[in-house]
């Protein structure tokens, strides 16, 4: 599940909605510098697989790890978890 995309600024208000991004636009976004896709699952689930090029912050890390990860202010975001099953 792609949670949505927005672009980054520690300075911007919260965004009143997320806009949601389809796998479509993913895969033809691959390799993209412009965009972060960002999986939240817990570790063992990004080792057992992923959207590559995609970087690990799980949801439990977010308030210790955010900054560090989220450091360019000019790419958009793609989060992604699981999903409902």
């Amino acid at each position: 599940m792609i949670l949505g995309l927005t672009s980054h600024r520690p300075d911007a208000p919260a965004p009143q909605s997320v806009p949601e991004i389809s796998r479509d636009e993913i895969h033809a976004r691959l390799g993209d510098p412009s965009l972060l896709l960002l999986n939240v699952l817990p570790r063992a689930a990004f080792a057992a697989g992923h959207i590559p090029g995609s970087l690990s912050l799980p949801v439990p890390e977010i308030p210790e790890r955010a900054r560090e990860v989220l450091s360019d202010g000019a790419r958009e975001v793609a989060v992604y978890c699981a999903g409902p099953t």
